[in-house]
C-alpha cells in the first residue's frame, strides 16, 4: 500500500475530497485509487487564519506491488512511501496447559491469574487475559463506575470524601474522571493503540479517535466504556471484586501469577509491598498548579481570526508549552491540558487535597485548563535513600494544600500570585473559576516554602521557576500570564514518584509479581498504560504457554 503524509484539506472541506487530492499528488487517475484508509489528522495552524487539517492516508491502488513501489520511486517525494497497517495479534493460549487441558486448568483457583487494580494497564491486561481463557480475578479496591460516581459527587457537593471510592480509585482508575485524552508518544509498531481505539469505538466513543492526532473520548462517555469493557470480561469468565483492596502474602501467594497494576495513588499498597521485599526505585516527576484561562483567548490564540464555522470544525483549541529555566535548569511544562474543562477536586487520602482536569465530550465550558508544572528531582527529597521520599514529599504539600481552606480547591489570580498576596473575589476579572468541587480564596504561594533547615529546601526556587514558565508562555500563547489567570492547588500526581523494576519478562524481584502501568512507572496517561498492561498480560501468557 501507498502512505501519504501531510496530504492537505480545508477544515471544513469533506473527508471525500480526499481521493481526489491523492490522486493529484500521484499523478494518477482517480479511478485508479481502490480504497483511502485515513490514518491520521492533525491541525495546521501555520498560516492561521488560513487552517487545513493534514492527514496520513494509506491507499490501495489498481496497480500491483512492484508497480507501486515504481511509481513511490519515480515522485521522490519523502512524503509518500510503501507502508501497511499493522494490526494488533492478540496472545493465543496453548490447548493444554502443564499437561492439564486448559479450562481446567484454570478451575483451580490458585491457577487464575490475579490484576491488581482497574484502571486503563489492569483493565487491558485482565481484556488479554480473558480473551486467551484464563478467567482472571481483578481486585479493585474502589466501586463499580456507579457507585463511583455518586461518591465522587458527595466529595464535590459536600465536601464527603469515601476513601476507598473517589476520583482516584476504582472502575476506571483515575483516568475516569479525567479529560479522557487517549493521545501517546509511545512508538505501537505493533497495533496496540490502535487495538485499544477501535475497543473504545465499539464500545461508545466517536469513531473520530481512530483517526485525530489527540483524541478525547471525555469523562461522561468514559463511564459507560469502562462498564462495558469491565462486561466483556465477565463474560468471558473474568472476576472483579469491587471495593477490595488486595493485600499481598508471601505464603499464600507465592504460587500466584499477580498483575500488579496500581495507580500511583496507591500510596499504602507501595508501603506494604516495600515491607514485603518489592523493589522499588524512586524516580523524578512534576507538580505545579492547575491554571485556567478563557477558551475563546486560547482559540484565538491558536487559531487567529476564525469564523463560526471553522471553529466548529476545529473544535476547542488544546495547547502543549514547554520551558526550561535557564537559572536552575528545571523544566517547566503543560500537563494534561482541558479544552472546555473545569479543575476538579481529586483527593484521595484524609486531610489532603490535589486537583486535576476534567472536560466533558463536548469540551463546551467557558474555561481552558492545564496543569503547569516543574520538574522535581530525585534529589529534592533525597530519593537515592529513600525510594518512597516522593510518596512523602507529596503528602506534605498535599496536607499544606489541604490546611489553607480545610479541603475546600483554593484559589489565586497569578497577579496575586507574583504579589505573594492572598486573593479574594474582588481579585477576579474575567476569567471565572470552573471547578467541581467546593472552592476559596487563599495563597497557593506557601505551599513550596520550607525552612532553610528542611531536607525539602532545594524547592525553594518552585514559585520563581513557576513564574518564569509563566511569563515565557506569554510569548508564545498571548494573554496566558494574564493578571486575572486563574490558579488552583497543588496538582501533585502527574505520574509516579516510584517505578518498580522488573526484567525483560515484566517479572519484578519477587517471583509471580508483573508491575505494569502508571504506579509501576511505565506510562503516563490512559493510553499508554492500556498498552503497558497489554504488554504484561502478554509476558504471563507466553510463561504460561512454556508450562
Amino acid at each position: 500500500m501507498i502512505k501519504i503524509n501531510q496530504l492537505k484539506l480545508k477544515v471544513t472541506d469533506p473527508v471525500a475530497k480526499l481521493k481526489a487530492a491523492a490522486a493529484r499528488l500521484l499523478k494518477i487517475d482517480e479511478k485508479e485509487i481502490k480504497n483511502l484508509e485515513v490514518v491520521r489528522r492533525s491541525i495546521d495552524a501555520r498560516k492561521k487564519p488560513d487552517i487545513s487539517f493534514s492527514y496520513t492516508v494509506l491507499i490501495k491502488t489498481a496497480f500491483d506491488e512492484k508497480k507501486e513501489q515504481k511509481l513511490v520511486e519515480k515522485l521522490r517525494n519523502r512524503d509518500i512511501s510503501i507502508d501497511e497497517m499493522t494490526e494488533y495479534q492478540e496472545p493465543k493460549l496453548n490447548a493444554r496447559i502443564a499437561g492439564v487441558e486448559r479450562r481446567e486448568f484454570f478451575k483451580d483457583e490458585k491457577n487464575r491469574p490475579v490484576v491488581v487494580g482497574f484502571g486503563p494497564a489492569g483493565m487491558f491486561a485482565a481484556l488479554i487475559l480473558a480473551r486467551a481463557g484464563m478467567h482472571p480475578v481483578v481486585f479493585e479496591r474502589g466501586a463499580d463506575v456507579d457507585e463511583r460516581i455518586r461518591n465522587v459527587q458527595d466529595l464535590w457537593e459536600k465536601g464527603e470524601l469515601h476513601s476507598e471510592s473517589n476520583p482516584q480509585f476504582g472502575e476506571g482508575g483515575a483516568g475516569t474522571f479525567s479529560d479522557g485524552k487517549i493521545n501517546t508518544l509511545v512508538k505501537d509498531k505493533d497495533g496496540r493503540s490502535r487495538f485499544i481505539l477501535n475497543l473504545f469505538v465499539g464500545y461508545g466513543a466517536d469513531s473520530s479517535i481512530i483517526i485525530d492526532a489527540k483524541p478525547h473520548v471525555g469523562t461522561d462517555r468514559l463511564v459507560d466504556i469502562v462498564k462495558n469493557i469491565r462486561r466483556e470480561i465477565e463474560a468471558l469468565g473474568g472476576e472483579i471484586r469491587f471495593n477490595t483492596k488486595f493485600t499481598y502474602d508471601k505464603e499464600r501467594d507465592k504460587d500466584r501469577k499477580i498483575i500488579l497494576a496500581i495507580g500511583h495513588s496507591a500510596r499504602d499498597t507501595y508501603e506494604e509491598l516495600f515491607e514485603a521485599g518489592l523493589g522499588m526505585q524512586a524516580k523524578d516527576f512534576a507538580m505545579g498548579f492547575r491554571v485556567q484561562h478563557l477558551q475563546s483567548m486560547i482559540n484565538k490564540d491558536l487559531y487567529g481570526d476564525v469564523d463560526e464555522k471553522t471553529l466548529a470544525a476545529l473544535g476547542p483549541g488544546a495547547y502543549k508549552v514547554t520551558h526550561t529555566s535557564a537559572e536552575n535548569g528545571r523544566g517547566v511544562y503543560s500537563f494534561c491540558m482541558c479544552p472546555g474543562g473545569y479543575v476538579v477536586n481529586s483527593s484521595s487520602e484524609d486531610g489532603k487535597l490535589c486537583v486535576n482536569g476534567m472536560s466533558y465530550h463536548a469540551r463546551d465550558g467557558v474555561n481552558a485548563n492545564a496543569a503547569i508544572i516543574v520538574s522535581v528531582r530525585k534529589s529534592d527529597y533525597n530519593g537515592e535513600q529513600e525510594p518512597l521520599g516522593g510518596i512523602r514529599l507529596q503528602r506534605e504539600l498535599e496536607e499544606r494544600a489541604y490546611r489553607l481552606l480545610d479541603g475546600k480547591v483554593p484559589v489565586q489570580t497569578y497577579g496575586d500570585f507574583k504579589k505573594d498576596v492572598s486573593s479574594t473575589e474582588e481579585s477576579l476579572g474575567k476569567v471565572k473559576p470552573q471547578i467541581k468541587g467546593q472552592y476559596g480564596f487563599s495563597k497557593l504561594n506557601d505551599i513550596f516554602k520550607f525552612e532553610e533547615d528542611s531536607k525539602y529546601a532545594s524547592l525553594n526556587d518552585f514559585n520563581e521557576t513557576f513564574i518564569e514558565g509563566m511569563e515565557n508562555f506569554e510569548h508564545k500563547l498571548r494573554g496566558f500570564s494574564g493578571e486575572d489567570t486563574i490558579l488552583s492547588g497543588i496538582e501533585a500526581r502527574t505520574s509516579s514518584p516510584v517505578r518498580i523494576p522488573r526484567n525483560e519478562k515484566f517479572e519484578s524481584n519477587i517471583p509471580g509479581i508483573y508491575p505494569c502501568g502508571e504506579g509501576a512507572g511505565y506510562a503516563g496517561g490512559i493510553m499508554s498504560a492500556a498498552m503497558d498492561g497489554m504488554k504484561t498480560a502478554e509476558a504471563l501468557v507466553k510463561h504460561y504457554n512454556s508450562l
